[in-house]
């Protein structure tokens, strides 16, 4: 056998498996059967960096809130929101000074409600560093409010948010029973502020209203010496001293005013609805008119079928109104409003019949009451007020 002389420039190949003495079988076989592949493991979603903060005291003020002394510029805002099944109330202390401020507590009554401001703030805010509470829990006056996890509704984009808010604690209100009475008012100070924050973030009328009062009748009852005029409402409102409980009294006859003209408006559209219902049972015992008799061009049933669906929107908008602050001649304009949907409902009719739409041929009063109902019951659309 000729053996290869290597030169000096060349280099010794590699061996082979073969020249390595490495038999085939001395490798096992692995199917796929056999390779099970091994679990990743599982990554624990970090938490958001950010948390919600709704406020409804003084703290609205953004201003108050990223004070240098409080949160120094953290908290970013948002806009209003709504805590449902609350009521704002004034009988806690938030310091050991004795000052009355505001908290929530749990009200079952309906349409109860607290607006507020919502906010975006860090999370470590609410992070204990070593034995010293939270930052956020010391510019809320711990242990004289803590906080408590809550949903608000926030009406920009129609959305339920989970949120952490501040509520008094029971030191606070314990300490507030402690106070002597004439010092269980609110500041007035403070209620200027309050209700100037709630007018800033534009929240509802009918919410500042509620604070008013509130702000205001707890001037009023606490007992005061004669020689003194500690009336917080003069401020809250703006006048001078002189006259501190004319305005107050006046809200009074105000709030019954419309209260009297919301009584006769539920009864009219009663008596409407009668009138219309009693109008069909005795069209059907004994008919009054004829399916030629038609006003405006549109058959009288699609009229009263309209009526009848403005009766309803109007009934429905009275159950879910809440107290406003309404002018005397849009109250007067409402007694129109079930006549509006049956003007709608005659709308309805002109549209079907002029020939845009391609309609069956036995479509008949079937159809067009319907569609005289549902325009009917479209009048709220017109009248309709966003808070």
């Amino acid at each position: 056998m000729k053996t290869h002389q290597l030169s000096d420039n060349e280099s010794p190949q590699p061996a082979v498996p073969a020249e390595l003495n490495i038999k085939e079988s001395a490798v096992p076989d692995v199917t796929i059967e056999q390779a099970t592949p091994l679990p990743l493991p599982s990554r624990p979603e970090p938490p958001n960096e950010f948390i919600w903060l709704f406020e409804y005291g003084l703290e609205m003020d953004a201003a108050f809130l990223n004070d240098r002394e409080r949160l120094n510029g953290s908290a970013h805002l948002y806009g209003p929101a709504v805590l449902k099944g609350y009521r704002i109330s004034f009988g806690v202390v938030g310091s050991s000074a004795g000052q009355v401020v505001a908290t929530i507590q749990p009200d079952t009554e309906y349409g109860a409600a607290v607006w507020g401001v919502l906010y975006r703030i860090p999370r470590r805010l609410i992070e204990s560093p070593g034995d010293e509470p939270p930052p956020l829990d010391k510019i809320h006056s711990a242990p004289y409010f803590e906080p408590l996890d809550v949903v608000v509704y926030e009406p920009y984009r129609k959305r339920e948010l989970v949120c952490i808010t501040y509520i008094a604690s029971a030191l606070a209100r314990q300490q507030f029973h402690l106070l002597p009475p004439e010092q269980q008012g609110i500041d007035a100070w403070y209620a200027k502020h309050l209700l100037e924050s709630a007018r800033r973030h534009k929240l509802p009328g009918e919410y500042l209203q509620e604070l008013l009062i509130r702000t205001a009748t707890k001037g009023e009852t606490r007992p005061t010496p004669l020689e003194q005029n500690t009336e917080p409402l003069a401020v809250v409102i703006g006048k001078t001293d002189a006259q501190p409980s004319t305005k107050t009294i006046s809200s009074t006859p105000a709030l019954a005013h419309r209260n009297r003209w919301s009584m006769a408006f539920a009864v009219y559209l009663l008596l409407l609805l009668l009138a219309a219902l009693s109008l069909a049972v005795i069209q059907e015992v004994s008919p009054i008119f004829t399916a030629h008799f038609t006003p405006l061009g549109v058959p009288w049933i699609v009229l009263l079928y309209g009526l009848l669906g403005g009766c309803i929107s109007c009934i429905v908008m009275l159950g879910r109104q809440r107290a406003a602050n309404f002018p005397a001649f849009v109250v007067v304009a409402w007694f129109a409003r079930p006549y509006i949907g049956a003007l709608l409902a005659a709308l309805a009719y002109l549209l079907l019949n002029s020939g845009i739409f391609a309609l069956p041929g036995n479509a008949g009063h079937a159809l067009f009451s319907l569609m005289g109902a549902l325009a009917g019951l479209c009048e709220g659309w017109v009248f309709y007020r966003r808070a």
